[in-house]
Parts: C-alpha cells; sequence; structure tokens
C-alpha cells in the first residue's frame, strides 16, 4: 500500500522513532560499548511491532551477506583472478602491446567488479574508526582519493616490491587497483615524478631502459595483483569466519550488535557511499561544489590515466541498488515497505533509476566530460544527489537513523 508522506508516522513507528534514534551508531568514530545505552526499550518496541516488520527487520540482517555483498565479492574474485592470468602473461612478454592491452582489458574488468562492491563498506572491508569489526581492507584493495602515480614509479624502479616487508611498511598509495592503473596505463617509458625527483635526478629511471621498466612494470603488476586476490580473500574469511552470523543475529546474541538496530545502522552506513564518495568526491570536487583541499579540483578525477571514471559510477550505483534491495533477499527496501513506507522506499528506486540514465550519458571520463559537456556532468550530480538526498533525510527521518559524522554536516 502507498502511503502518502503526511501519513509517515503510525503510532507505534513514532514510539519507535524516539527508541531508534537513542541507539544509532555513528559512523565517524569508534563504539564504546561501556558509554552505550542501554537498548531494552528499543528492542520491546520492535518485538511488539507487526510481524511483517520484524520479518523484514531479521531478513534484512540475514541476507545481507548471502544475496547482496557475497555475490558482488564473488565476481571481483573472479575478475581478479582473470586479472592475475592477464598479468602473468604480460609478465612473460612484457613488450607485447597485445598483452599488455589484455592486462589492462583485465585490470579494467576487475575494476568495475570492485567499484560494485566498494560502496558495501559493511563490517570487514569498512574502516576501524567508523565501523563495527572495520579492518580497513578497503584501503588496501583501492586508497582512492589517496593516490599517487610518482609513488608507485619510485616503487617501480627502485623494485622495492621485491622487499618481504614490502606490503608491511609501504603505504596504501604505493599498492592496489589504483596502483595497478599507474603500472598498466602509464605511457611506456615514462614516469609520473617531476625532475627533481629522486629516481630522476638520479638516473635511476633511465638506467632501466625501456625494456627494464617494462619488465619491472610487469612484474610489480603480478605482485600487486596477488595482493589484491588475498585481501579479496580477508574480507571472505572474515565474513565467512563470524561476522555474516554477527550481522544476521544482531540483538539476538552477537557480540558485535548488541541490538538489530546497530545491524540496521551498519548497513545504512554502508550506503553512505554514495553520499559521501559519489556525489561528494567523484561528482562535487571536479565540478568545483565541494572543496577538495586545492585552489582546483578539477583534476581530482578517478581513473585519469585509464578514462574510465564514469564507468566507476556506474558500477557504483549498481553495487548501491544491491545493498539498499538485497539483491536477491531482503534489504532497506523490505523494511521501508514493512513500516508502511512503500512510497519513499520506491521513490528511493525511482531517483537510482533516474541517476542511472543520467550516469549513462557520460561517454568517457569525468575529465574530458567536465571539458566538453559540464551540463551532462552536472545533470549526473543533481541526479545522485536526488537519491542521496531521500536517504539522509527521508529514510533517517523514517527509522529514525542517525546520519555518519562524515555527511552529518553537509547540508547540500
Amino acid at each position: 500500500m502507498i502511503v502518502e508522506k503526511q501519513n509517515r508516522f503510525s503510532s507505534w513507528q513514532v514510539l519507535s522513532a524516539l527508541a531508534l534514534g537513542a541507539f544509532a551508531i555513528e559512523v565517524g568514530c569508534a563504539v564504546d560499548k561501556d558509554d552505550a545505552q542501554d537498548d531494552d526499550a528499543s528492542e520491546e518496541i520492535l518485538e511488539d511491532a507487526p510481524e511483517e516488520v520484524r520479518d523484514a527487520l531479521t531478513g534484512m540482517l540475514e541476507d545481507a551477506w548471502p544475496t547482496a555483498i557475497e555475490p558482488a565479492l564473488a565476481a571481483a574474485e573472479a575478475a581478479v583472478a582473470a586479472l592475475k592470468t592477464a598479468t602473468a602473461d604480460l609478465e612473460s612478454d612484457p613488450s607485447s602491446d597485445d598483452a599488455r592491452a589484455a592486462a589492462q582489458d583485465a585490470w579494467g574488468d576487475a575494476m568495475a567488479a570492485w567499484q560494485a562492491l566498494e560502496v558495501m563498506q559493511v563490517g570487514p572491508a569498512a574502516s576501524s574508526l567508523k565501523a563495527e569489526s572495520g579492518e580497513n581492507i578497503r584501503d588496501d584493495i583501492y586508497s582512492w582519493p589517496t593516490v599517487s602515480p610518482c609513488r608507485v614509479d619510485q616503487v617501480t624502479s627502485r623494485k622495492e616490491y621485491e622487499d618481504s616487508g614490502f606490503f608491511d611498511e609501504a603505504i596504501i598509495n604505493a599498492y592496489g587497483l589504483d596502483a595497478l592503473e599507474t603500472v598498466l596505463f602509464s605511457p611506456r617509458n615514462e614516469n609520473s615524478c617531476s625532475s627533481n625527483s629522486g629516481i630522476n635526478r638520479e638516473g635511476t629511471w633511465n638506467a632501466l631502459g625501456a625494456e627494464g621498466v617494462a619488465a619491472a612494470r610487469a612484474e610489480v603488476a603480478v605482485i600487486l595483483t596477488d595482493r589484491v586476490a588475498d585481501d579479496l580473500q580477508r574480507i571472505r574469511d572474515a565474513w565467512e569466519g563470524g561476522f555474516a552470523d554477527e550481522l544476521a543475529t544482531a540483538g539476538q546474541g552477537s557480540a558485535v550488535f548488541d541490538s538489530s538496530v546497530k545491524g540496521v545502522n551498519a548497513i545504512y552506513d554502508g550506503l553512505f557511499y554514495m553520499e559521501t564518495y559519489v556525489k561528494d568526491r567523484k561528482l562535487g570536487w571536479p565540478l568545483g561544489l565541494r572543496a577538495c583541499g586545492a585552489e582546483d579540483c578539477s583534476d581530482k578525477v578517478e581513473s585519469l590515466l585509464a578514462g574510465q571514471s564514469n564507468e566507476w559510477l556506474a558500477a557504483n550505483l549498481d553495487g548501491f541498488r544491491a545493498l539498499y534491495t538485497g539483491g536477491e533477499g531482503l534489504g532497506m527496501y523490505d523494511l521501508l515497505v514493512a513500516v508502511e513506507e512503500e512510497s519513499l522506499a520506491d521513490d528511493v528506486i525511482a531517483k537510482l533509476d533516474a541517476a542511472d540514465a543520467a550516469v549513462g550519458a557520460l561517454t568517457a571520463g569525468l575529465d574530458a566530460t567536465l571539458a566538453s559537456d559540464p551540463e551532462t556532468l552536472e545533470a549526473a550530480h543533481a541526479a545522485v544527489k536526488g537519491v542521496t538526498d531521500l536517504i539522509k533525510v527521508d529514510i533517517a527521518t523514517v527509522l529514525a537513523l542517525e546520519v555518519p559524522a562524515e555527511a552529518a554536516g553537509d547540508n547540500d
């Protein structure tokens, strides 16, 4: 049944909203369980809620892993496995244009798969400072906007990756899918560092020669791809090793989530990638709508070398849709329907469809589009904002969820 917004709150929803709001997680800081308020009242209200609400809540928590996140992870694992094959082929023939093109294509497939999973930063993949059971694995796999092509070239030319402790000591901008872009797409025999950089000033780069650069880049591509595969396995191991059960049993014996509300918050916080990254950074920075820490943000674009930033936006929307709907299972959409907010649930889908269309109109990387057709880029931003406004305002109000700290001060 479609319910108009002015009739939004039933009597039990008002009580639930008051209780749930007191126990929502603020994602901007780690949770101290000693300071967490008692949520017996919240759980009691949920117990007294209609059966369809309890079923939707339980289903959302149980299905997040098997029907939304795990399929996206499996797709990323398969794509990275193909990338491993392609980079191994490149290592065997570093000067081959065909092998390099095949590795680039495989990297693009791996990036598209990761960009869908990128939106699902719930638990292990997420920041340890912002999420329950967060292990910072996302930054190990893909650290944008913290990237440094020059640092990658330094690592490559000095063969730092041969050190057994490389990944323990290197900072995140030296490895991951973003570093692989530098390795696979940089012009042959050119580096991204200034003339004053040590590898240029001291002749380290030139000493490699064209064949040496190609060989070193191929070798590091294999090492970095292996590491990405290992990090994806870390995500799987963490979910299958207990986190999936902890989320599924939130409020029912979970050692991580002592209330079902906190489990809902974990998924809700994951959806905010659309706000903080897609709207504010990926689109807002180059358009000059958000500060990026520099006077000119027009070059703050993903995939400047590969030129595929528009494709990553489309994949982000796919990932958001899967997490919001629960994929083949139950998700936030179903919880909204259960609390008599079908109109809002459907409105998010409608706005998401509009965002898909607007992003689909971007036929080139965002840097190229900004130069040739900024209106289309602005339209994509506006369409994405249509989705994020509903998440940040309407859903937060209806379910009494607290907006993550990173987005709390954003009034646009």
